[in-house]
């Protein structure tokens, strides 16, 4: 079992570009109802995450109260670096599992630090549910021939 039986793939994730403004951030996030979204550079290189507090933070720290000053500002100049790091897509379920308790999405890139998609938090837990379920019924089994 590896990342990419988990995957989101790209095509079906909004995301932001770095060179979008804050203005164009926010009203994507209110077009999606997300609080966290990947950002992208033009070339499709993951560049971060970036979630409602990072604009709010921004905003509130800059004293911006007009959607034209919102236009000025680049999202990769408050994206916080560092935060809500990257898988390969060959990387095995444990190390999986230990990123997507700290967070609701795991970015995913390919060997070239391309972005290719993300794996939800949801996704793990429908997987490990199913496996559960198998193991169960599989012990079921086994208690059941053990009678006979």
């Amino acid at each position: 079992m590896n990342t990419a039986m988990l995957l989101s793939p790209k095509v079906n994730i909004a995301c932001l570009e770095s060179t979008d403004t804050i203005r164009q951030g926010i009203e994507s996030f209110r077009a999606h109802g997300y609080t966290a979204v990947p950002v992208l550079y033009p070339d499709g290189r993951y560049c971060g995450t970036i979630s409602e507090r990072d604009f709010l933070t921004y905003i509130l720290d800059n004293g911006i109260c007009s959607l034209k000053e919102m236009e000025s500002t680049r999202i990769e100049n408050i994206i916080r670096k560092g935060w809500n790091p990257t898988v390969s897509i060959n990387a095995p379920l444990s190390q999986l599992l230990a990123r997507i308790l700290d967070t609701n999405f795991v970015p995913v890139v390919d060997d070239r630090s391309y972005f290719v998609g993300i794996v939800t938090r949801k996704s793990v837990l429908s997987y490990l549910e199913k496996e559960v379920g198998k193991e169960l019924a599989f012990s079921r089994e086994a208690d059941k021939n053990s009678l006979k």
